[in-house]
Formats: C-alpha cells, structure tokens, sequence
C-alpha cells in the first residue's frame, strides 16, 4: 500500500508503515519498569553481601562462653574480641542469667590456636567512654594447646574493679562542669610541673609501705571483726556506763558541796596515819614478834575452825535460853550442888593435855540434852584422870586420905567463916550475906591466909 504525495507537482510514493501487536506494545511498555526492579534488586543483593561479609555473617567461628557481669548486655552488636590488641573472633550472642550475663564469643578458626585455655574474660572500652569488646587475658604461663570450643571462661576480677569505677565515674564526670574541670586540671598541672620526680620518689616510697603493708592485710581485717565485737559489747553496756557516768556527777557534786568535811576528813586520816606511822616506829619489832608468838595459836584456830561453826549455830539456838535466864537483869537458875569428893585433889591429878583429837562438834549446834536430859558422862579422854571420881565422872582418884580437911569443905562452919570475912566489905552484917556468897567466894578463899582484927 503507498501513499502518493505531491508537492509542487511532483509526486511521490511512500510505502505506509507496519501496524504492531498488542502484546509487542505492552512489552514496550512494561520494560523500562522490568530493568529498574532488576536494577534496584541487584543493588540490594550487592550491599547485602557487602554487610554480610563486613560483619562476617557467612564467617565460620568456634564458640565458647563468657559469664560476666550486666555490664555485657551493653556491648554492641558483633563486638570485637582480642586477645593482647589483636582480633581473634566476635560477640555472636547475649544473653542476661541471674549472676549478670551470658556471653556467646565466636573465635575464628585461624586464630583460636593463639588463645591460652585458661583465659579471663574482661569488658573494656577501647577509649574511657568508647565502644567497648571483650578482652581475653591470658595467664603468664606457656601452654600447649589452644582452647576448645565449648570451653566456658570466667570474668577477670581486675576487669570487674576498672568497669566498676569506670560506671560509677560516668555519672560523675556529667555532672561536673566542663570550665570548672578545666579550671581544676590546670590547677593540678601547674602544682605538679617540675614535681615529677618528687611525686616519683613519693609513689615509690607509697609502694614499698603498701608492699610491706599487704601482708598485714588479713591480721588487719581479723583485728577490725574483733573490734566490731568489742563495740557490741560496748554498745550492750553502753546504758550501764551512762548511769555511772550520772552517779559519778552526782558523787561529785555531793563531794564538791562536802569540801570543808572532805578537807577535814583527809586531815584526820592525815594525822591518823602520822601516828600509825609513829606507833609502828615504836612497836614495829613487838609486832613482828606478836606475829611469832600467835602463829601456833593461829594455826591451832585454823585446825579447829570447821568446829566454830556449829559451836556459833548452837550459842544462837541457846540465845532464848539465855535470855530467859538473864531476864530483868538477875540470874534465873536452879543450882545443884554436886557430891562431897571422897579425898582432895592431890598432884596425880595434875592435867594432861595427850588428847588430839581435832575439831569434834559433838550434837551441836542442835544439843539433845536439857534440863529434863542432862549431859552424859563425858567420854575419857586421855587428860590426866585414870580413875573413877566415885560421881560418874573421870575426875580424881577415890579412897585417898592425903587431905584430911576435906571434910570441913563446904561445912556450916566453913560458910561461917567466910561470911564473917566477906561481910564488912560487902556492908552487910553476916546474918545477911546469903548462902550463895559462901558458895561462890568458898573455893577462892580456901587455902588463903588472912589476918583479921
């Protein structure tokens, strides 16, 4: 088919264009946008793998685990991990325990052989408030085979302490103002500069206590818990102590407002003690010879003192006894005279002291005998009597007539006599000097020789 077209006369055949499909003309199209997702998508998978191999994610790692503190969950995704500066694997995953974090560390195959097996975890940051990674510290000793993977790794205590004063510093250091911290580090720069080695010579001096103190450490700490207990016990009495402490106010001011008698007081014992001191000067060797003198009595008082017990229990249960008798001031008994005695003591009767016996109470301090049940004949004793008496008791001898007076012992006649002896000085006549007077004066006065007028 042409088309015929004239132009100024002159004709011309032009053959007419082609018709296109519909499926070429949406082809056409949808080919421009077709190219530019295909383009996109190759840009994507180009910078997915670019990442991907940056941060190693088609890397191969052999894993082990860290347990360190809640410091851990604030390293950053893939943090590195070194070992003396150099990056031997990263952090693949974290994960928060109880004790504080759970670190998964991937360790690259080529270079898990430079890692000691007993190595320390520790969290550092790479400037004092940079990023922070994970740390390996090896022990000071060689070894011969790397770490496994599997392996679990314990924090480093010394890593602890620096993150620790790292973290509590932070918060410091933002509330302080940037001028006046300014103003404080030039301060301190211009007190020490050309004072380097003084503040040398003074750590050195600082190091060598602290080395001669650091063995001295645990009898320190022992010597605090002992004083932790001393101050328990201080603070239990501390109550006591305050009441003393009040006492001790008022004692002195009772003493104050006393002053005149206190002065006095000390002057009497002042003087007391002038005069001991004279007395001793004078009496001193008499004493010491008194000293001698009493030591067997003292000692015949120590033998015997368990007896002084019972003898006191039995005067104190005597004590109303005693005061019945003596009531009103006047004697209260009945008095027996004993039998005559068949003959005079003579000189075998003398007493002998062979007894020894030691400290003996008998029934006291609580006596079964009484008026109604008198005492029973005392027990022989080797003192001096061998013979019966002839009244029951071990006393003299019977059957001597050494003495022939005896009879006139105890007589009318006798207590004549005395009366009209005894009577002038007593201002009584002797019809009035009653019977117990011959019977009391009888035995002094017998024997005596007295000139009467």
């Amino acid at each position: 088919m042409t088309e015929t077209l004239s132009r100024e006369g002159v004709e011309h055949h032009v053959p007419a264009p082609r018709k296109r499909s519909a499926v070429a003309l949406a082809w056409g199209r949808q080919k421009g946008k077709v190219l530019g997702v295909v383009f996109i998508a190759l840009v994507l998978a180009a910078l997915t793998l670019t990442w991907a191999q940056f941060t190693n994610k088609f890397g191969n790692f052999e894993e082990i685990t860290l347990k360190a503190d809640r410091i851990g969950l604030q390293l950053p995704d893939r943090a590195d991990v070194k070992v003396r500066g150099l990056i031997v694997g990263e952090v693949l995953e974290m994960k928060p325990t109880d004790e504080g974090a759970e670190l998964t560390l991937g360790l690259f195959p080529d270079e898990i052989s430079k890692v000691h097996p007993d190595v320390t975890g520790a969290i550092l940051p790479k400037t004092l408030f940079g990023q922070k990674y994970v740390s390996l510290v090896p022990p000071e000793t060689e070894f011969t085979e790397s770490i496994q993977a599997g392996a679990v790794i314990e924090k480093t205590k010394m890593a602890t302490e620096v993150q620790a004063v790292l973290r509590d510093l932070y918060p410091l250091l933002r509330t302080i103002q940037p001028a006046d911290l300014n103003n404080t580090l030039n301060a301190l720069a211009t007190a020490l500069e050309g004072r380097g080695d003084k503040l040398g010579e003074s750590l050195d001096t600082l190091d060598s206590y602290l080395k001669r103190l650091n063995p001295e450490i645990p009898a320190l700490i022992e010597d605090l818990e002992l004083a932790t207990e001393v101050s328990g016990t201080y603070q239990a009495v501390l109550p006591e102590i305050g009441q003393i402490l009040r006492n001790s106010i008022v004692t002195a001011t009772t003493l104050e407002d006393r002053e005149v008698q206190l002065n006095k007081m000390l002057t009497d014992v002042t003087a007391f003690s002038n005069t001991a001191d004279e007395f001793l000067d004078d009496n001193g060797d008499t004493l010491i010879q008194l000293g001698e003198v009493g030591r067997p009595v003292t000692q015949a008082l120590a033998r015997y003192a368990p007896m002084f017990p019972c003898l006191i229990g039995g005067m104190d249960i005597l004590t109303d006894e005693f005061t019945e008798v003596f009531r009103n001031y006047t004697v209260h008994i009945t008095l027996e005279t004993i039998p005559h005695l068949t003959r005079p003591y003579s000189t075998k009767d003398k007493p002998r002291y062979g007894e020894d016996s030691g400290p003996q109470c008998g029934e006291l301090p609580n006596a079964s005998w009484n008026q109604d049940k008198p005492f029973a004949p005392f027990p022989n004793k080797d003192d001096g009597v061998d013979e019966p008496t002839g009244k029951g008791v071990m006393r003299s001898a019977t059957g001597s007539t050494e003495y022939s007076a005896l009879s006139y012992v105890g007589t009318s006649a006798e207590a004549d006599v005395i009366n009209e002896l005894f009577a002038p000085g007593m201002g009584m006549s002797a019809d009035e000097v009653p019977d117990l007077g011959a019977l009391m004066l009888g035995p002094a006065a017998r024997g005596a020789e007295v000139s009467y007028e």
